[in-house]
This record gives C-alpha cells, sequence and structure tokens, in this order.
C-alpha cells in the first residue's frame, strides 16, 4: 500500500495509525516528503489531542477517530475532495531571501535549509502568507494551534523567539542580502517583513 501511495496520484488517501509494521504517520511523511499533494485523512483509535495533533503535524489534513459513524466517513471525504488540490495552490512564498515551498514543507534562507519543529514551519508559513500584514495573537493560536487548545501569550512568544534566532542564523550564515524580520507590533501581534 505504502508503493502505491508513493507512486500514484489519488483524490483521496486515507490511513490508519496502526499499520502492519509501522506506523501511518511514516506514510503519510513519506507521501509528503515525496510531493504528494493529495488529501489525506487518518483514521485511528487514539483520539486523544496529542494523536490528533502529531497526525495533522504528520501531514494529514483530516483525522477521524474510531468509532465513528460512515456518513461522518462520506462527509469528511467530500469536504476534502471539495478543497482545490495543492497543485492548484500557491507552492511557494518568497519573503526577501526566504523561501517557503509549502508542498515540501521546507523553508531555506538563500538556499539554506531551516531545521523548524512542525508549529515552528506553520507559522512561518502563515506569517508568509500574510507578509507585510499584522497577525494578531488570537489569529495566530488559532491557526497555528488550532480552536481546540488554550494557548498562551508565553507559547506564542517563545515560537516567535525561535524563529526569530533560526532566520538570524540562517541570514548570517548565508550573508543573506535581503533580509526578512519577524517585527513585533505591540499590543496586537506580529508582521513578517522581507527586502525585495
Amino acid at each position: 500500500g505504502e508503493d502505491l501511495a508513493l507512486t500514484n496520484a489519488y483524490d483521496v488517501l486515507i490511513v490508519d495509525w496502526r499499520l502492519p509494521g509501522q506506523d501511518g504517520r511514516t506514510v503519510i511523511q513519506r507521501a509528503r516528503d515525496a510531493g504528494r499533494t493529495y488529501p489525506i485523512l487518518m483514521l485511528t483509535a487514539l483520539s486523544d489531542i496529542d494523536h490528533r495533533v502529531a497526525g495533522l503535524d504528520a501531514g494529514a489534513d483530516d483525522y477521524l477517530p474510531k468509532p465513528f459513524k460512515f456518513e461522518e466517513l462520506l462527509a469528511r471525504l467530500r469536504a476534502l475532495l471539495r478543497r482545490p488540490p495543492l497543485s492548484e495552490q500557491t507552492t511557494v512564498l518568497r519573503v526577501g531571501d526566504l523561501q517557503i515551498d509549502t508542498r515540501r514543507r521546507d523553508a531555506t534562507v538563500s538556499g539554506t535549509r531551516l531545521d523548524l519543529r512542525p508549529k515552528e514551519y506553520v507559522l512561518l508559513e502563515d506569517l508568509a502568507r500574510h507578509a507585510g500584514e499584522v497577525v494578531s495573537r488570537s489569529v495566530i493560536a488559532e491557526r497555528v494551534w488550532g480552536q481546540a487548545f488554550y494557548v498562551s501569550d508565553n507559547v506564542i512568544d517563545v515560537t516567535i523567539s525561535s524563529l526569530r534566532q533560526r532566520l538570524a542564523e540562517a541570514q548570517k550564515e548565508t550573508d543573506s542580502v535581503n533580509k526578512v524580520a519577524i517585527l513585533t507590533v505591540r499590543g496586537v501581534g506580529y508582521r513578517l517583513e522581507g527586502a525585495q
């Protein structure tokens, strides 16, 4: 099944967390690393928040815990199929010397890859999609951590600080000319700015 998932194009892929010999997250990560952009729905008996987050962070587009009603499975599949294919969506974002390949979930500064944690990547991609705009803390909390979580300002601050450090190190290492920076807009949120 994994070989087929990596070599064929599908309208949607359904992956169970527990597979013989490996877990479904590995299959999903390999599919995404291979550039597969089809929607992926993860099924599992593991329904706690940590497992849901891990499945989505691995690259699944939706997560359905067992047991479930067949009607809900069909509704979720219809919803996934209504989304425009990733191949039709913007796949490369550029802000200054920062480049983000959203299909591969990869960020680089002047060609040097940034080693980002999953939440750091999601936050950086979101800021890049809205470059030059102020993104509020509440919007960041919802887009990056989801509505099911309470996210303290400290968690956001620590993630922003880590991103700033990684960007600064990469820009210094590459002698970046068109620098990018995450600016704080006091009392509101953050803005990603880059020289063009």
